[in-house]
């Protein structure tokens, strides 16, 4: 894996495309974080991932830091929304977290599968 060569982007937040993150849900048991709203979850999401809409995610933190070292992946239709909410959790002390470049629609690109 090569997620040591990626530093942190401005506002901490490190991008990763969809094989990167595929490989750290494998290897490290990353947890998914999609912020989009319900609807477009509903259309297609990453296997395991929850759902906190990016307008939630400041009410759900102490629910992320149960979840202790573990990887976070943000994620979203794009990766904008994904990296503002990737940004937010580093500002509020999160260390260990990734935006998903290219969200859904890159990982869709890069051959792997959504659960509808």
């Amino acid at each position: 894996m090569r997620f040591g060569g990626f530093g942190p982007a401005p506002g901490g937040c490190r991008q990763i495309d969809s094989k990167q993150a595929h490989e750290l849900m494998q290897d490290k048991n990353a947890l998914v974080v999609d912020v989009r709203e319900p609807h477009e979850y509903a259309d297609g999401r990453i296997p395991d991932a929850v759902l906190i809409p990016l307008r939630q995610i400041g009410m759900h933190l102490e629910n992320l830091k149960e979840h202790g070292d573990r990887p976070i992946i943000l994620s979203c239709r794009t990766g904008s929304r994904s990296e503002m909410a990737c940004r937010f959790l580093h500002q509020s002390g999160f260390s260990n977290v990734y935006n998903l470049m290219g969200g859904v629609i890159g990982w869709q690109m890069a051959n792997l599968s959504l659960v509808r």
